[in-house]
């Protein structure tokens, strides 16, 4: 039987203890004095047809929504990527062995690089999350020049697979509360039941290949303080308040403010890794890269094998009936959660 292309090498391993002391608070520190930092969503998505390409969802009724639809008070940071560490103080950890070792033993891979180190702060949310899979990485595209939706869509479609750098993540936890705030995953791809690693997390976490494996962060923080607060938008912004805890700022204005008990902290390390030397020469030689133009050809060849019906667009980055389309083409997501993680619903948000 052959397993469903969003399977990952292997399942999650948890780990424990995975940063010192020292490293931990070094990574706090970038957190806490180099923000603000933004939302997760106005980073990536310019639509809603773009951050359904990469949710799961089939496109349907988009006219319906909006981006404000999906907020969550999700923002992110980073400490580098594309293999450059952006913050000095946590450059030994970006360039860490032990975590680069763990990569690659996941894959039995000879030769590995940190690719990209970025965090996430989460304050009280709902658990919208239909389960999502990370960028992928692909000879000559990857999250540095494609868009997400973009990724996403590449992923699912499998036409792509012969291009695909090898990748993992060591992703670390700090949530020291039982009440929701798990991570549930699908290993078995997402028609299959899927597995969970509950709360709390203290410094711990897992080894995972996330990029090809549907997962999600579940619901988290204090159950009355889930609401979206009136006032925030997509370029709100998460900056310190006070010495430990956190406030959500629109233009200026203060729209909502988090204790630090409140928050759930995530630290994400993603690397590259290589079977062998001629797989190395290969991604760094450029000797046989996609582009734009090749995965758009692909695209639209194989839209047209499906039979689907569509209009060939003159700017398919931009189009957003095209992306729709795409991702109607490629719709995929998981149906089954867990009992203790159930898949909420969203509502409009209140002008």
């Amino acid at each position: 039987m052959t397993a469903h292309p969003m399977t990952p090498v292997k399942p999650p391993t948890y780990l424990t203890d995975i940063f010192t002391d020292d490293e931990t608070a070094r990574l706090f520190g970038v957190m806490r004095n180099k923000g603000p930092w933004r939302l997760i969503a106005g980073i990536y998505f310019k639509s809603v047809e773009e951050l359904l390409a990469v949710s799961g969802g089939s496109g349907d009724n988009e006219e319906e929504l909006d981006l404000s639809d999906f907020l969550t008070p999700a923002f992110r940071g980073f400490f580098g990527n594309n293999g450059i560490v952006y913050e000095e103080t946590v450059h030994d950890i970006f360039y860490s062995k032990k975590l680069l070792d763990l990569v690659k033993s996941m894959h039995g891979a000879q030769y590995g690089a940190p690719y990209l180190f970025q965090f996430n702060m989460q304050g009280p949310s709902p658990g919208y999350d239909s389960g999502h899979f990370d960028g992928r990485s692909w000879r000559g595209m990857d999250p540095t020049n494609t868009p997400a939706w973009l990724t996403s869509i590449m992923a699912k479609s499998g036409l792509f697979d012969a291009w695909e750098v090898k990748a993992g993540q060591v992703i670390t936890y700090h949530y020291d509360s039982d009440i929701d705030g798990g991570f549930t995953y699908w290993p078995d791809g997402p028609d299959a039941p899927p597995s969970r690693f509950a709360p709390p997390f203290r410094n711990s976490g897992i080894l995972t290949d996330n990029q090809r494996m549907f997962h999600r962060g579940e619901a988290c923080g204090p159950r009355d303080r889930r609401g979206v607060p009136e006032g925030m938008a997509l370029h709100s912004l998460l900056e310190p308040d006070g010495e430990e805890d956190w406030k959500v700022t629109t233009d200026g204005v203060v729209v909502n403010r988090f204790k630090a008990n409140e928050m759930r902290a995530l630290f994400h390390y993603s690397a590259h890794v290589f079977t062998d030397m001629a797989d190395v020469k290969r991604y760094y030689d450029h000797t046989d890269d996609l582009d734009r133009d090749r995965v758009f050809e692909m695209l639209i060849a194989d839209l047209r094998r499906r039979g689907v019906v569509f209009e060939v667009p003159t700017d398919p980055i931009a189009d957003r009936a095209f992306i729709a389309t795409l991702t109607r083409t490629y719709a995929m997501s998981p149906t089954i959660f867990p009992e203790e993680a159930p898949l909420e619903r969203r509502r409009r948000v209140s002008a």
